[in-house]
């Protein structure tokens, strides 16, 4: 099957509009075609100057092929890529000025720590004088001078990893690309690295743009994150905005977990969206149009209360619940609850809660703000 030719492929540049000067790098209409396959279809972004950019999503989900194409490994189906106005599509990617940061490291064995640091400089031919002190400033703000002299092999996974951060960032790149370089470490070490991360980014003030399909680890690192579903960008916004505001279930489930409440016998009033969940009547607050009267409230776990007996005081939600689990947390309980039809609700309690002694089967209340869910088509 033969691509249609893109409408946005390379064409001379336009003039940059106002206010461009933040934009580092527009992502204009990019599409990627494996014959009949879509893995990447109309995608649009506009990349700010000094940002940490994330791109979130499930396995196949098209992230990782994006960052290929940025990085100048895979020429798009469709679609441009713009910096400083001019196009650089087919631009090669050794003439791209981007840093890259792979999963599995891709030091060479046979060099130091230090040559590894070192070897981009080189290429590129840089004096000898410049080169040890560019190398000598890396290895200190990645924390591996005193490793400066080993192998690879004589590194764990985590000081592997910033050798190759070191040797991406050295010849101080205009961006730096990460295809989930912490996937292959244990939790609390990629912990530690994520907050070096952090730290670097801070310091050095260049472009980063991570994929990642750990929803925590974008929340704790992301300026901005893009989450993608099917090859396209479900929604794009600051950590805060998706997990709070998402914009339909997708979001909303992927990022953190959600309590999801099917509506029936939906009204609106106004902002008020009201309906019934099983026989409780629940109220939100809807903002947006939606194009179907088939709703959900969406409510995380950390919004819902525990209660032993119902309080009416307030404008708040109601529901009865049966306890079904409860997991121990060391600080705290997860409890798991039945709801009608069959539905599960998840929320955690402190372990001082007067529920936390309750036996399984016992009934009990969940009760939130009505203007703490969110009203998501189903």
């Amino acid at each position: 099957m033969t691509n249609p030719p893109s409408p946005l492929r390379d064409v001379p540049p336009v003039k940059a509009p106002p206010h461009a000067g933040d934009v580092q790098l527009s992502v204009e209409g990019i599409q990627q075609r494996y014959g009949s396959f879509l893995a990447l279809d109309d995608i649009f972004i506009d990349i700010r100057r000094g940002e940490f950019l994330t791109l979130l999503g499930p396995s196949g989900s098209g992230k990782t092929t994006l960052l290929m194409i940025l990085a100048g490994f895979i020429t798009p189906s469709a679609g441009r890529l713009k910096t400083a106005g001019q196009y650089i599509t087919l631009r090669p990617a050794e003439k791209r000025q981007y840093g890259m940061v792979f999963q599995g490291y891709a030091l060479f064995p046979h060099m130091s720590v230090a040559e590894n640091v070192d070897f981009p400089l080189r290429i590129r031919g840089m004096d000898r004088a410049t080169r040890r002190q560019r190398v000598a400033r890396m290895l200190e703000t990645v924390g591996l001078t005193e490793h400066a002299g080993k192998k690879p092999s004589a590194l764990s996974g985590g000081q592997q990893q910033r050798v190759a951060l070191a040797r991406a960032l050295v010849f101080e790149p205009e961006m730096l690309l990460l295809d989930e370089p912490f996937s292959a470490l244990d939790k609390n070490l990629r912990g530690q690295l994520q907050d070096e991360l952090k730290r670097i980014h801070r310091e050095m003030g260049t472009t980063f743009v991570f994929v990642t399909h750990d929803q925590s680890e974008a929340l704790a690192l992301s300026s901005r994150i893009a989450i993608f579903n099917q090859g396209r960008i479900a929604q794009l916004d600051t950590p805060e905005r998706l997990y709070t505001s998402p914009h339909d279930r997708f979001v909303a489930e992927f990022l953190g977990r959600m309590n999801l409440l099917p509506l029936s016998d939906v009204q609106r009033n106004g902002r008020r969206v009201t309906g019934r969940f099983g026989t409780a009547p629940l109220s939100a607050l809807g903002e947006r149009h939606f194009a179907h009267d088939a709703l959900l409230i969406g409510i995380r776990p950390e919004q819902l209360e525990v209660a032993l007996e119902r309080d009416d005081a307030g404008a708040r939600n109601w529901l009865e619940v049966t306890l079904t689990e409860r997991t121990y947390q060391g600080h705290s309980l997860d409890l798991t609850l039945a709801g009608a039809d069959h539905s599960v609700l998840t929320t955690s309690i402190a372990m001082t809660h007067p529920a936390a002694s309750l036996p399984l089967g016992e009934r009990l209340w969940l009760h939130w703000g009505i203007d703490e869910g969110i009203v998501l088509e189903a």
